[in-house]
């Protein structure tokens, strides 16, 4: 059925084109024009991306086109003579040569490029790292001998980097040591699987306990009011505990081991109040967030951990850090990392093209039409030249 309507819709967009280029009427020419952005509108709905389809028929199909009417209109476009000739006759040839060019380069290089915008790549895992080690105030990171973050304050997160599939092995060292000359705080071989997000946590309240937990998040954007949580248990006690949502009387984590992470559970957004406790137990929180606001579509990550404060007590914290999500195809956030990001460059070349074109479009149609003042004159007759049949000036 699919490959049916893209036949169908496909068909009448080519054929909407050809009668746009080919129809000696401008407000024709406009209307086909219109025909065609409609058909592709259609088939960004079939990728299910409604955004950009909706975006076609009312920024195309609606703003531009009526402008392009308008245009049209103003100048007089819609009464041409069918004798007149444009004095640009090299045009026709030119443009076609340049036509049937872009086609040739834009097919090469979508055959060439293995264009995929529909998926993203899943063969590259992403990687960041954590400092949830009370133990260390400072860190620097390295993945195979390669820095991947400085100076790596406790309770901060790295920004997620590409790396290659397979078994690397991570080493953390104080903040400004050299690894050439010193032993590294914790170093741990580490799979990282195609297409998964790690983040290496960092975990420990003493040198002696130091430890790296490796995370996997999904960072697929939430659909809705919905947002997506992570915990991890670095309680100094080593003790299991369960995690609540106090304020909608909600099991979120249960049994959460120390150095455990459990993959990440989906709440509605909104104000929490989320207790830490010992597991079985619902009247002593070990830690609590008290009137959170969660936001939606995010990705949280709690890490839940001691400090040290004056006089050797400890106090239980979370530690509450934000992840990267991956906006869906089509959505808004998406196509303005798309524009805005990677295609910023081929984005202000194509709305200068259409600059130009708009200008193109305003001096052709003036040295083609009829001037009105002569036109609209009672018992005007336009001068017909007998021999070559053209419009006289």
């Amino acid at each position: 059925m699919e490959l049916t309507l893209f036949i169908i819709v496909g068909a009448i967009a080519v054929v909407a084109a050809a009668m746009m280029l080919i129809s000696e009427n401008a407000v024709h020419s406009a209307l086909f024009l219109i025909l065609n952005f409609a058909c592709i509108a259609f088939f960004f709905l079939m990728l299910n991306a409604p955004f950009l389809a909706m975006v076609q028929i009312t920024v195309y199909a609606g703003a531009i086109m009526v402008l392009f009417l308008f245009v049209i209109m103003l100048l007089g476009a819609e009464r041409v003579f069918p004798g007149a000739q444009t004095r640009f006759r090299w045009m026709t040839p030119v443009a076609i040569t340049l036509a049937v060019a872009f086609l040739l380069v834009a097919s090469l290089a979508i055959v060439r490029g293995d264009v995929k915008l529909t998926s993203r790549d899943q063969t590259v895992p992403r990687v960041r790292v954590v400092n949830a080690a009370s133990a260390l105030d400072s860190i620097d990171v390295y993945v195979n001998d390669e820095v991947v973050a400085s100076a790596l304050a406790f309770k901060s997160a790295s920004d997620f980097e590409a790396m290659d599939a397979g078994s690397v092995t991570v080493s953390m060292f104080n903040a400004g040591d050299d690894p050439q000359d010193t032993e590294p705080v914790i170093t741990q071989d580490v799979d990282l699987r195609a297409g998964e997000a790690v983040s290496l946590t960092a975990i420990g309240t003493s040198t002696q306990q130091l430890e790296l937990v490796p995370a996997v998040e999904d960072l697929s954007q939430p659909a809705g009011s919905d947002l997506r949580v992570l915990a991890i248990n670095a309680l100094p006690d080593g003790m299991p505990v369960d995690v609540r949502d106090v304020s909608q009387d909600e099991l979120l984590f249960q049994d959460l081991s120390y150095g455990e992470a459990i993959p990440g559970v989906t709440i509605h957004a909104g104000t929490h109040s989320i207790g830490v406790f010992p597991t079985g137990d619902t009247n002593t929180h070990l830690a609590m967030l008290r009137d959170e606001t969660l936001d939606a579509g995010k990705s949280m990550l709690w890490i839940f951990t001691a400090t040290q404060e004056s006089g050797n007590a400890w106090e239980n914290q979370v530690i509450e850090l934000e992840g990267e999500t991956l906006a869906s195809f089509g959505s808004p956030t998406h196509i303005g990392q798309l524009l805005f990001g990677h295609y910023i460059l081929p984005f202000e070349m194509v709305a200068l093209v259409l600059l130009v074109a708009m200008i193109g479009a305003l001096v052709l149609t003036h040295d083609s039409t009829v001037r009105r003042d002569t036109q609209h004159r009672p018992g005007y007759v336009p001068a017909i030249d007998p021999i070559t049949r053209e419009v006289g000036k």
